[in-house]
């Protein structure tokens, strides 16, 4: 069970709310390197052909016909119908998913892109994003880094120019018809479990396949890759001893190393920084309800930075920073070792849902089982702006799941840190080291002795705890605590687990102060119980004539701490168990002169 860090954040949130990004505009002109043919220029029956790679790198053509154009509203404006034949097509098994982007040519002009199929039907129909829909992905900025690398793409000059629709700004509207499917390839991934990869599937809405092909863990970087319509391209997620990400194919190329391709949004999120590879291309694989690529990536050539809903575009030669992560894993019942290193997209809204479901992914496969156990869970965090990185370490149990309960606390650390309001934290490293045992490493709280009944102000007062190790000897532990100077009136003494009734940041929450600097944020996070601790306090009613200050209400939840153990008021000890139970006493304060001490 988990006593989560999910009250800090929340309170975090709402007084500060969430960061954003900057932009940088470009020139929204998009210049294919080949001639162009308007939509309005096509008329059924027109033949042609399209590009694309069905195995290796090797591009190949396939005659398409025109059968009709589809005026639509919203974005793209128009689909074209065409229906394709020949040999590629009948091994293929139709058009498949992975073709999308292939771009189709009539008269030896540039239309537009395969974009979309129906599935359970014949696969030989298929619909082309025109190319002016496609180039006006251009219209919104990129967001690029300023320290990213560039380097400028030299290919032919070109000709055509194309330009896009100013309304297309406005209109947002996607093509939503249930039966009509993007031709892109479902999201490829290899080294999760399968229960990750569903619910990865789930966070996104779309397939993912475990279909292994992740290729080196290390991808070169190509700084001065050349491309061209019709090669197989890559878009990752992540990349590394995991991999995660979708096949397709080039549409077209501009003169300043810009590109267009799929003819679809690939996860639709604008804005994006997403690695571009050249990919090699197992096999088409034949499937009654779609044909789908399975391919590995090799190469980063580049980075997609538009995910809109008519293309993805992006720049060859420029490079974006991700986020570097490692999850080393032990099993404390047969003493196995591993470690896993891989790159994550720099998005921050994003790797806040999917990254806590990769460590799972990589627990599940590693620990070889799902079910009950004691997790030591230590989470890391570095890079620009953390000087000396930031650390946490806390236990979990679950008689039921004790991945899923290690996640959740990942999962909002990894939110609050990427989100934080402060500042951005490039580039990112995140590496979680977790020991795992099927056994209940629980430390139950079974009994607490106070040494008096009633006490004075500013008196020690004894507290004997008994704890018991799951299945072993109960042990005595023996503590002090400070009666307060200023206590009145009956006092309870608790003995506690980390979490459990734990202290709040009560000044946030009734409004007194809020969290103003990242590094305070920092120390508020530090502040929080962690599972395996024994957590000791008194607390009383303050005397109503007493000239002490309210502190309580004007300091944030470390000030409280520190001034308490300070004082004495709190103890707090750390274990190698999860923690369990709650007990108090209660004791009188006397706080009239000569009064006598009593024991119980």
């Amino acid at each position: 069970m988990m006593r989560p860090l999910r009250n800090l954040f929340i309170l975090i949130f709402l007084v500060l709310g969430v960061v954003s990004f900057p932009l940088r505009a470009y020139s929204s002109a998009f210049i294919p390197s080949k001639p162009v043919m308007a939509v309005q220029d096509l008329r059924p029956g027109m033949k042609g052909e399209a590009l694309t790679v069905i195995q290796g790198q090797k591009v190949v053509s396939f005659p398409v016909e025109i059968i009709s154009v589809i005026p639509k509203k919203g974005i793209p404006r128009n689909f074209v119908m065409i229906r394709a034949t020949g040999p590629v097509i009948k091994k293929t098994g139709g058009i498949a998913s992975g073709m999308s982007g292939s771009p189709v040519y009539i008269q030896g002009k540039l239309i537009g892109a395969i974009g979309y199929g129906w599935n359970f039907t014949e696969h030989d129909l298929g619909l082309v994003t025109p190319i002016e829909d496609m180039v006006s992905i251009w219209e919104w900025p990129e967001r690029i880094p300023e320290f990213t690398k560039t380097v400028q793409l030299q290919t032919k000059p070109e000709k055509g120019k194309i330009k896009s629709d100013p309304s297309s700004e406005k209109e947002k509207e996607t093509f939503s018809d249930l039966l009509l499917k993007e031709r892109g390839a479902p999201l490829m991934a290899d080294g999760l479990s399968p229960r990750s990869l569903e619910n990865i599937g789930n966070l996104l809405h779309r397939d993912v396949l475990a279909v292994g092909g992740s290729g080196s863990t290390d991808l070169p970087v190509i700084y001065s890759a050349s491309i061209f319509p019709g090669q197989a391209i890559g878009v990752l997620l992540a990349w590394g001893d995991v991999t995660m990400g979708a096949t397709g194919t080039i549409t077209a190329v501009s003169r300043d190393g810009r590109f267009v391709g799929f003819a679809h949004p690939f996860l639709n999120r604008g804005n994006v920084a997403y690695p571009l590879t050249t990919t090699w291309v197992h096999s088409v694989v034949p499937s009654i309800q779609a044909p789908f690529k399975v391919g590995t990536p090799l190469q980063i050539i580049g980075s997609v930075t538009q995910d809109r809903p008519q293309a993805i575009g992006g720049r060859i030669g420029v490079f974006m920073p991700s986020v570097d992560v490692s999850v080393s894993f032990s099993d404390m019942d047969t003493g196995s070792k591993s470690i896993r290193k891989f790159h994550v997209v720099y998005d921050p809204f994003m790797i806040s849902e999917i990254l806590p479901e990769m460590v799972a992914g990589i627990i599940d496969e590693t620990w070889g089982r799902n079910g009950e156990g004691t997790a030591r869970v230590n989470v890391k965090v570095e890079g620009g702006g953390l000087h000396k990185g930031w650390k946490r370490s806390n236990y979990f149990f679950s008689d039921k799941d004790t991945v899923k309960e290690c996640i959740k606390e990942i999962s909002e650390i990894t939110r609050i840190i990427s989100l934080n309001p402060f500042q951005e934290i490039v580039p990112l490293g995140i590496h979680v080291d977790v020991e795992l045992t099927y056994l209940p490493k629980i430390l139950f709280i079974e009994d607490l002795n106070v040494e008096k009944k009633e006490v004075k102000p500013g008196d020690k007062v004894s507290v004997e705890v008994k704890l018991r190790p799951y299945r072993k000897s109960q042990v005595l532990k023996k503590y002090t605590l400070t009666v307060p100077e200023d206590a009145f009136g009956p006092c309870e003494i608790l003995v506690r687990g980390g979490g459990i009734a734990e202290l709040g940041q009560e000044t946030i929450a009734q409004g007194y102060q809020s969290i103003s600097s990242f590094s305070q944020m920092l120390r508020e996070m530090n502040a929080k119980e962690a599972n395996n601790e024994v957590i000791l306090e008194i607390l009383c009613e303050k005397n109503p004539v007493s000239q002490l200050k309210e502190q309580d209400e004007e300091e944030l939840l470390s000030e409280v701490k520190a001034r308490r153990i300070k004082e004495g008021t709190l103890r707090i000890f750390k274990s190698d168990y999860y923690v369990e139970g709650l007990l108090r006493k209660t004791i009188s304060v006397n706080t009239s002169k000569g009064a006598k001490e009593t024991s119980p």
